[in-house]
Parts: structure tokens; sequence; C-alpha cells
């Protein structure tokens, strides 16, 4: 009998080894070379297997296993990490004359020496620190202030395309296995824009550039959230004290063998021109990249001249970033068109003439609301000014007016919705969009459909926007609720184009499965205008169950910290209409969450109930958000201004006038360690 147990134990790590290897394996082809060779089905079920072995044998767990990604339990607060080696920043030029200027101190410091310089593209993203020990990643950190930074190595962990365990390389016949490696975290072009297509649709405020959005993923406590963001590395930098390592070039190569993901486009560069060559070239091509960059950086190639040329400050002195600036450029206005979102809020799109412009072809661009529109002074018949800067989305940004004709008509926004329907368009008091309220505007019915669908929210899969057109259109769906009718349809989905019966089957398998979703997703679902994700996980949080929020009234609802006077009014609006209260009718009788379960009620802690705090200044341990998010889910309120009943106000580096207010009237001041063990405690 302990012959048998011996040897399925033996089997079972082997076969954990076995699986370990192959996902990393299937890791690195998917995120580093985009070449997978399994489905994700079949990926999904060998981590599930994994996954398994792990939870039943606890001791079979290594540190480089891959379900380490998915994340774990929140932190309360990151701790620091010294950094063996300074963190440096680059110094920044936007003229070709301050690159001959380097070129010249360089040859200088190396005083005649022959050398070489390395061309990389500036991905714009977030530094980081990776250490690895016995060729297992131990450390990530934040370059902070270059000498210390936050231990983010459980966020770090979630970036499926960095290695937990590397290719074993060799160099003059010893392995590195004790090194270093410095990256930038960015996200991709596709996914920055799903995701502020994704909050534009909920009426959540974007995020201002895919660089803000890496920074705050990577300062979340909650490695499952940051499992979630779809962020990539690019690796650029190597030490270790293990070998003597010789160049930059070699050092990229190096990396690469190792799992590292490096930029494909590096270039070694022997004169000025072949570096003026390299800038001019990605100047016109950056725009076709997948990722965004915002310059070039030049290093010197041999390890022996950097250390020869040193440091000033916090700058090295053999490279250089050459900055680019955003692009623009001009063309004619021809017209203005009109899109519908879920929330019914119309925005108006410039039809131009097709422009080049950094790469693409521009014939569309945003001019976000009326305001934007009378504030701008553009008008059709304009040749206006289109910029690509930290967005996707291109931008008219102005006109130029000695083009303006005599005969151009200042824009007048529509009074009717640009739908079949064409209902009058309605703008509430102090805000800046105008809204369709038709209830069969079949623009918003896609809209909401996909929302409920989408992977923040009921999270159904096959349920995308081309499926949801579809269906849409044979009217087999009409509202959200119709989808969980969609069982009772299925000889006719097998009926249609592109379907079969493993499409149908996992379509309402999935459908089946997103019942049970929490109450706080079904509350984000159902589409209420300006309750995003976080506000639904509020609201769900402090009424417990959907007839506590329909029966509340605005008192109640302002109350509650972050629901505001607008939200409670959107709130109390969709409450009362009866076509959306059918519609929550239809999803509870289908077996959807409407109410927290015993374990999300016992998990809600009271500990600063009545407690009202301000934080103003720069927090080291966390962003205000999740400062923030910690007092909230303690039962606290947030305010956004100092008064006599004010509780606390935490105060973080470069505080602004709120620091002044709080002295003036009185109010407990904390720094930071002392708000840290008020949330311990």
């Amino acid at each position: 009998m302990a012959q048998d147990s011996l040897l399925q134990s033996q089997l079972n790590e082997k076969r954990a080894t076995e699986l370990r290897e192959q996902i990393s394996k299937h890791d690195y082809l998917y995120y580093n070379k985009a070449e997978p060779i399994v489905s994700d089905r079949e990926y999904d079920l060998l981590l599930e297997e994994l996954n398994t072995i792990e939870k039943q044998h606890p001791e079979l767990i290594t540190p480089d296993s891959p379900t380490h990604r998915v994340g774990g339990t929140p932190l309360k607060v990151f701790p620091t990490v010294h950094h063996k080696i300074q963190m440096l920043s680059l110094s920044n030029t936007y003229t070709r004359q301050e690159i001959q200027d380097f070129i010249r101190r360089v040859e200088e410091g190396l005083e005649g020496e022959k050398y070489s310089v390395v061309t990389e593209l500036k991905y714009d993203g977030v530094a980081i620190s990776l250490r690895y020990h016995e060729g297992i990643f131990t450390i990530g950190a934040t370059r902070g202030d270059g000498v210390t930074g936050d231990d983010i190595t459980h966020n770090i962990r979630t970036i499926r395309s960095i290695p937990l365990k590397i290719n074993p390389v060799s160099v003059n016949g010893k392995q590195i296995m004790n090194f270093e490696v410095r990256g930038e975290v960015f996200i991709l072009k596709d996914d920055f824009l799903s995701i502020n297509t994704e909050r534009e649709e909920r009426g959540e405020k974007l995020y201002a550039n895919p660089r803000n959005l890496a920074a705050g993923t990577l300062k979340q406590l909650d490695s499952r959230e940051v499992a979630k963001r779809p962020l990539s590395i690019v690796c650029y930098y190597l030490y270790s004290e293990d070998i003597k390592l010789t160049s930059h070039s070699e050092n990229l190569l190096i990396l690469k063998q190792m799992g590292f993901p490096v930029s494909p486009v590096v270039e070694e560069c022997l004169s000025i021109d072949e570096i003026f060559e390299y800038i001019n070239k990605w100047e016109l091509q950056r725009e076709s990249l997948p990722f965004f960059i915002d310059g070039i950086v030049l290093k010197v190639n041999s390890m022996r001249q950097q250390d020869i040329l040193g440091t000033i400050a916090r700058s090295p002195k053999w490279a250089i970033a050459y900055k680019y600036e955003s692009a623009k450029a001009q063309t004619l206005l021809n017209g203005i068109s009109f899109q519908v979102g879920r929330t019914g809020v119309v925005t108006p799109v410039a039809e131009l003439n097709p422009v080049f412009l950094a790469g693409s072809t521009v014939s569309r661009a945003t001019l976000h609301n009326n305001d934007y529109i009378a504030n701008l002074d553009v008008r059709v018949g304009d040749t206006v000014i289109v910029e690509k800067g930290g967005d996707v989305i291109p931008k008219v940004s102005g006109y130029v007016p000695e083009l303006r004709t005599e005969h151009s008509i200042p824009f007048v926004f529509p009074t009717t919705c640009p739908c079949p329907h064409q209902s009058e368009l309605h703008r509430p008091p102090g805000e800046a969009n105008y809204y369709c309220n038709h209830a069969e505007c079949p623009w918003q019915i896609r809209r909401k459909i996909s929302h409920f669908a989408s992977r923040d929210a009921m999270d159904i899969e096959g349920l995308g926007e081309k499926v949801v057109e579809q269906l849409v259109d044979i009217r087999l769906l009409t509202t959200v609720a119709d989808i969980y009718d969609l069982h009772h349809h299925r000889d006719q989905l097998l009926q249609l184009d592109r379907w079969g019966v493993r499409s149908v089957d996992n379509l309402l398998s999935a459908i089946e499965q997103s019942k049970q979703k929490p109450f706080s997703r079904v509350l984000f679902s159902i589409g209420i205008r300006f309750v995003g994700e976080g506000g639904a996980k509020i609201l769900a949080k402090a009424f417990m169950n959907v007839d506590a929020i329909s029966e509340a009234t605005i008192e109640d609802l302002t109350a509650v910290p972050e629901i505001g006077g607008r939200i409670a009014a959107s709130i109390i609006d969709f409450f009362h209409d009866e076509s959306e209260m059918t519609i929550v009718s239809r999803l509870r009788e289908a077996g959807l969450q409407f109410e927290l379960n015993e374990s999300e009620r016992a998990g809600i802690s009271k500990a600063l109930e009545g407690k009202t705090f301000v934080i103003t200044g720069e927090l080291e341990t966390m962003s205000r958000k999740s400062a923030g998010d910690a007092i909230e889910q303690r039962g606290g309120k947030v305010s956004g201004s100092v008064s006599k009943k004010t509780s606390y106000v935490v105060v973080g580096a470069n505080p602004g006038s709120k620091f002044d207010k709080a002295q003036e009237l009185g109010v407990t001041i904390l720094n930071e360690s002392e708000f840290m063990a008020i949330l311990e405690g």
C-alpha cells in the first residue's frame, strides 16, 4: 500500500513538472513569438490540470509555477526594495543638434576610441526591475526614486510574457543564473482602445494614455485585478555578477535566449548618419507599430566604455532619449456624423478628407460633444488640424483660420437621434452630452447587450459584437433579458450562418454559467447610467440587494461614499422606468444574482463606519484611489473637500490646499504610516 502511494506521488510530481514545462513553452510561443500551437481551450485544460494537482498536493507547488500568474491574496501595502544598482533616468532631447552634441561628448569622453551606438525604440511604458536567483524569478520592483522602489512581485508574476524560470544560457562556458533584468511594461494600442471604448460605453472617465493605465495597474494592491489587464513587457537591460558582460547588443541576445521579450528592431550604428536614418525611419513608421513609442533611445554599445563615460546626477552619460513630437496634419472637414452608445449618448464624429498621418490614413476623428465643437468653433468645410498624440483615436484639435471661407456656418447640434426612430434628443442640465431615450433605438440595443455580455460584466463568451448584431437584426435579442431565453431557440440558432452544434451549445453553456456572477457584476451589467464597475460594488455593499436600491431615496443614495447627486438621480430614474424594471424582473426569474450571498455579507467590514477621510498629496505605498478603496471597504467615506465634519486628512508628499485647510480647522492629520496603522488596526 505504501509502495503504491509512493508511486502515485512520483507520478503526480512528474506530471506537474511536465505540465509546467508545457505551459511555460506555450506562454513563450503565444506572448513572445505570437506563434501559438494549441487552442485556448487546450491551454486552459493544461492549466486546470496543474491547478488541480497543486491543490491536492500543495507540497508540489514550486516558485516558478504558472498557476501563480492569476494573482493571489490582496496586499495591504507594498514593501520597499533597495536597488542593487541605481535605476537611472535618461536625459531627453527633441532636436537633431542635441543628438550631435551627445555624440561629441561621447567622443571626447572616450578620447578617440572607436565605438558604436545601439538604437532602440523608446516604448511608452513604465520601468521595472526583475531579479532572478538560480534562474527563478524572485523579485519585481518599480523604479521609485531610482534608489528604492516598490516590491510589486505579485503583480509582475501575472505578466505572462515574463519567464518565471529562464532557459539556461551559458556565456564563455558559465551559466548565468543570478542576475537582474530591466524592462518597460506597456499596453498595446488595440488593448488600450478596447479598454477605453468599454469605459466610454459605461459613461466612465477615459484613461488619458496607456502609460498612465500601465502605471496605475502595477500599483494595484490586488494582483487578481492586475491579472485581468493586458500588460506586456519589453526587456532592455541585463546585469549579472556571475560573468563579465561585454556589450549591450550581446546582452539583448542573451535575454532573448533566456526567454525574455526584447525589441525586434534594434540596430548597431557606426556613424551619426546611421543614427539619423534610424530616427527618420521610425518617425515615419511609428503609427504602424502595435504599441506606442514616444522616441528613440541611443546607448553606447560597449559596457567598458559605458563605465568610462559614467553618469551625471541620475542620468547616464552614455545614453540619451530622442523624443518625437506629436503627429499633426491638416485636412478638410467634409461633415459631422453621429454614433449612439449603449446609454443613449450621441457622439459627433468628424468625417474628413482622407489624410496620411504618421503612418496611417485617417478619415474619421472624434469631436467628443457639442461643447467641444463650440469651443473649437470648427465648421463643416473648414481645414482642420488632426492630431495623434497619446491616444489611439485621432482627434480634431483646431482649424486653420486663414483658410475659412466667408460662407462658413457655425455648427448646430441636431435635435433628433440619427437612429431610424428619429426620437427627440435630450441634454440633461449640467451635462455636455445629448441622449437618445427611445427604448427601441437599435444602436443602443446592440451596445447594451454587448456591454452586458462583456468580460468585465457578465462575461458571456461567444456573445461578441458581431454575434449580438446578428441576433438583434433577426430580433432574437431585443433586450438583455432575451439572452436567457435563447435556449428556447436552439434550433433557430443552428440554422444561422456560421453556427454549428458546438458553437451554439458553447454559447448556451456560457449563458447558463453567467447566472453565477455576483450581485455587483449583475448591477454593473444592467447598464445604469453613470454606474461603473466600482460604483456597482459600492452600491452592492451598501444596500446588499436590488430591492433596497430600487426603494432608496436621493438622501439614502448620496449618503453612500462616491455616490453623488448625478449618479443618485440616474439610479432613481432607472428604477422608475417600467421597461427597465420589466427587464430586471425577467433577469431575476432567469436566476441571476440580485443580492449579496452570505459569504459576501460576512466579508463587509464596518471598522471605519461613520468616519470621513480626505486624501491629499502623493502616497508612497499606494495610489490615492487604492487608499480610498481601502477606506470604503472598511465602511468609511472618502470626501474631496475638508470641513469640520472631516474625521481625518491623510497627507502624502506635496500636499495641496486641503492640508492648509485641515490645519486651519484643527482636523486630525495623518501621515502615511499613521494611516496604514488605522487600516491594519
